[in-house]
């Protein structure tokens, strides 16, 4: 039986710890730029019910962002962030929602299966990360998380500023 104590392994597991952390910060920006779109901006128009789901949340925030009253540069902007975080999300799927298939002690990387829902079924995507790769993930995904807490709270200035527009 495995003991997964050495320190290649609590490396390992923990870098998957610290993506997990890192990428909460990054949530925590959307779930503020989605709230105030909804109750600010009439995104309750876009969608009824607040986004949940990582996806619908980016699906949301485009819609919105491209009807909002402010230039195209902010807007591609904020578009842009998006994409990144798109990507990312793909990597962060992977490691989250993956399993550990085959793992050697001290070795300080595993064989990982993530099983992706189609709506033909299902497919078993394998695939093998490493410490470095995973500490990697979790550096961009606090860079970007960094950024989306900045744009939320811009965001959140911008709406002040034109509510009191609207209000004068």
């Amino acid at each position: 039986m495995s003991t997964y104590t050495s320190t290649e392994d609590e490396y390992f597991f923990g870098a998957i710890g610290r993506l997990t952390i890192s990428w909460a910060h990054l949530e925590l920006g959307l779930d503020c730029m989605v709230d105030i779109s909804h109750h600010v901006f009439g995104g309750n128009e876009i969608e009824a019910e607040i986004p949940r789901a990582l996806k619908r949340k980016i699906s949301y925030l485009r819609a919105v962002f491209k009807q909002l009253p402010i230039s195209s540069e902010i807007t591609e902007g904020y578009l842009a962030l998006l994409d990144q975080i798109e990507i990312s999300a793909e990597a962060r799927h992977d490691i989250i929602h993956g399993a550990v298939t085959e793992y050697v002690e001290r070795s300080g990387e595993a064989e990982m299966v993530r099983v992706i829902r189609h709506r033909g079924g299902i497919e078993k995507k394998k695939f093998r990360k490493t410490t470095k790769e995973i500490l990697n993930e979790a550096r961009n995904a606090q860079c970007l998380g960094g950024e989306v807490l900045k744009w939320a709270t811009e965001f959140y200035d911008l709406t002040h500023g034109l509510l009191k527009q609207r209000n004068e």
